[in-house]
């Protein structure tokens, strides 16, 4: 009996060795790699989808979703617009960028790793772009990046998936507008095109601090650091602040004026904080 108590402690034993093991292997800590200087060149080409996309979102209050139609046409409008004279079919007017359809979805993978096809064209955006069926090409309206600059910075790599920070400069004063995490994976597409400009897809953006400057309507203090305002958009949004100055300014308004002020909000859900009252 001993002797069988024995054999099977010794087996409840070896079992658990074996799965401790099976779960030290499946729980590997992510692999970094060390990128080449053939993949930091081909991250800064890289500058131009991201530089498109965060300022999207940053001027039209949007989120990074790919399968919204409308933030799908009008981040592929910035890109284009600002960027798309890069691409050797293109044709241009003094306000029009002319590309075909291939062109076209040669700059959305770039913007969209999930990418399969182009999404419907929201009619609401017809004043940015219009479809040629006789072409089959898409005509968008000229933009440019504005007093603002993009840099990219803290690549790392692992296991396939490239991360970096993108920060929104502006050009006037080297302030910083925004800071953005972003994700990139290998374009699958670029192996069908011909001489292809972007290596990367975007798979994901989050904002990690962005400033604003912005004009709302006061409906006054809630508290001694919070300010309520009408946005323009018609919701109503509570603003923190701290220090003497901020105060004095708010309480010399009075509740319905219209008030221009510049705020921080760290994180997509994170308070936002009045620095300076215009």
């Amino acid at each position: 009996m001993k002797k069988l108590t024995t054999s099977l402690v010794i087996c409840m034993l070896m079992l658990g060795a074996a799965a401790c093991s099976a779960n030290t292997e499946t729980e590997e800590p992510p692999q970094q790699q060390e990128l080449t200087a053939e993949q930091k060149d081909e991250i800064s080409h890289m500058t131009a989808p991201i530089d498109s996309v965060i300022r999207c979102m940053l001027e039209n209050n949007m989120a990074y979703d790919p399968e919204d139609p409308a933030f799908f046409w009008t981040s592929l409008s910035y890109f284009v617009g600002a960027y798309g004279q890069n691409h050797t079919l293109a044709e241009l007017t003094d306000s029009t960028i002319t590309l075909p359809k291939k062109a076209v979805q040669e700059h959305a993978i770039a913007l969209f790793a999930d990418y399969d096809d182009l999404l419907p064209l929201p009619e609401e955006l017809s004043d940015r772009v219009t479809y040629d069926e006789s072409t089959d090409s898409y005509t968008f309206s000229l933009g440019d990046i504005g007093l603002s600059t993009t840099e990219l910075s803290d690549e790392r790599m692992e296991n396939g998936v490239l991360t970096l920070q993108a920060n929104l400069l502006s050009t006037m004063d080297g302030s910083t507008i925004g800071k953005w995490q972003i994700t990139m994976t290998e374009n699958t597409y670029a192996d069908g095109i011909t001489d292809p400009i972007y290596l990367y897809s975007i798979s994901s953006v989050t904002p990690l601090e962005i400033t604003k400057t912005i004009s709302a309507v006061y409906n006054g203090l809630s508290d001694g650091h919070t300010a309520e305002m009408t946005l323009p958009d018609g919701s109503v949004a509570a603003f923190q602040f701290s220090g003497d100055d901020i105060l004095e300014q708010l309480d010399a308004c009075q509740t319905g004026d219209a008030v221009t002020f510049t705020y921080t909000q760290t994180g997509a859900d994170g308070a936002m904080v009045i620095t300076a009252v215009q």
